[in-house]
């Protein structure tokens, strides 16, 4: 979807309420707001592959195998730990054909509940 501008919303209704240049101005600030934000969030999003949350505890240090359909090697991925049994930190989150690897600064313990993100390519 393209910007979208003041006749786009409805030229019909703007010719009938008749709006002063102020008007027009301000509400052409605002359309300029609304498409900025739009590419701001494309930008952001555009790339987008997967959001996932998963409790891969039980398993040691890893690397441990989190399935992702799509995920393809080259690809990024940003992981982070919510709660895990054991305190730990992730080391790395490396994607792969199908899925991607995570690997912990020690032992999770039985439960280790990360969430993720998956892009196709990293997000500036």
């Amino acid at each position: 979807m393209g910007p979208i501008n003041l006749d786009v919303l409805d030229p019909a209704d703007l010719e009938q309420i008749q709006f002063g240049d102020d008007a027009k101005r301000w509400l052409t600030n605002i359309v300029d707001i609304i498409n900025a934000s739009f590419s701001s969030l494309n930008n952001a999003l555009g790339n987008l592959l997967a959001v996932g949350q998963i409790d891969v505890g039980g398993a040691g240090a890893g690397p441990i195998a989190v399935t992702v359909t799509g995920l393809m090697t080259g690809n990024y991925v940003a992981a982070q730990v919510v709660s895990s049994s054991n305190p730990v930190t992730v080391l790395s989150a490396v994607a792969g054909a199908g899925s991607f690897n995570i690997t912990f600064s020690g032992n999770p313990g039985a439960s280790a509940v990360i969430v993720y993100q998956a892009f196709t390519k990293q997000p500036q």
